[in-house]
């Protein structure tokens, strides 16, 4: 091309130093002078298209390439949230990185069957980019299906991790309302009932009565007040003050397990033996008159 329009420069310079610039001949020269060097003008910037995107393809491709070695995706089953959203970021600015490549290439594509020119290089060069970008856009789709499989870890792990919680509070929960029922049946197997009084009070409790002290399985059947006993741990109480000078233990008690201690001009029922004492009865009652 470059040729033909020296040639052509060089006959119309010849023309005009023999026919003169206004002759017919040297116009029809010099339009078609004018034509070529339009054509020159326009393959120039057709190239320089050409070689911008090419250029800008190349780039891309770099920066696809050094994105991805920062891309760490380990074996480890886990990964911060912080690093799972770094990868995520990156993953989508691959992914806008290599879209503006095909379509960068795809316009080259277009233009290039449009051209009257036929650039055998070019065109295999174009075959080589969109080749790379194929593989490209397949490593791209490796980690973000690495990075899928992370997020279901996680996200199964997590469910994991909250089912356990639920369970252990569950538990724990079983735990303590096992515990409480332990607690009561504890107390409830060791505990025993007392009450002293002098007769008459006793008789008003209906505790007794003219006939005697209601044992227990008269109890259960009499209407006694029973707010008028005391509870206690029967393994703990060893010693219960009377406030009487006098005391008198109505209730059948194994004599050997007990003493009735004066202290202080008062007596006090001293237990000796808390298992024996309470093995036949585990209500006590006392009159103190």
């Amino acid at each position: 091309m470059k040729s033909k329009i020296f040639l052509f420069g060089l006959l119309i310079a010849l023309i005009f130093t023999s026919c003169g610039k206004h002759s017919a001949e040297y116009k029809a020269l010099k339009a078609q002078n004018d034509s070529l060097l339009l054509a020159k003008a326009n393959m120039e910037k057709e190239m320089d298209e050409y070689f911008s995107s090419i250029n800008q393809i190349y780039e891309n491709l770099e920066k696809i390439k050094s994105t991805e070695n920062t891309i760490t995706l380990n074996n480890s089953r886990e990964i911060s949230e912080d690093t799972r959203i770094k990868i995520n970021e990156d993953i989508n600015y691959l992914n806008s990185l290599l879209q503006n490549n095909k379509d960068e290439l795809a316009q080259l594509k277009s233009k290039l069957k449009k051209s009257s020119l036929k650039l055998t290089e070019l065109e295999k060069t174009i075959a080589r980019l969109t080749e790379e970008l194929e593989k490209e856009s397949t490593q791209i789709a490796f980690l973000q299906d690495q990075l899928a499989q992370k997020d279901t870890v996680i996200t199964q792990l997590s469910s994991t991790i909250v089912q356990m919680g639920e369970n252990i509070e569950s538990l724990s929960q079983e735990n303590k309302s096992k515990e409480e029922k332990i607690k009561e049946l504890d107390a409830s197997l060791h505990s025993a009932w007392y009450a002293f009084g002098t007769k008459k009070e006793l008789i008003q409790q209906k505790i007794l009565t003219t006939n005697g002290v209601f044992r227990k399985a008269d109890i259960l059947k009499s209407d006694f007040n029973k707010d008028y006993f005391v509870r206690i741990d029967a393994r703990n109480v060893k010693a219960i003050p009377l406030y009487s000078k006098t005391a008198k233990i109505l209730t059948t008690h194994p004599k050997s397990s007990y003493i009735l201690e004066k202290q202080d001009e008062n007596l006090v029922l001293i237990i000796s033996d808390p298992s024996t004492f309470w093995s036949v009865s585990k209500y006590l009652v006392i009159q103190t008159d």
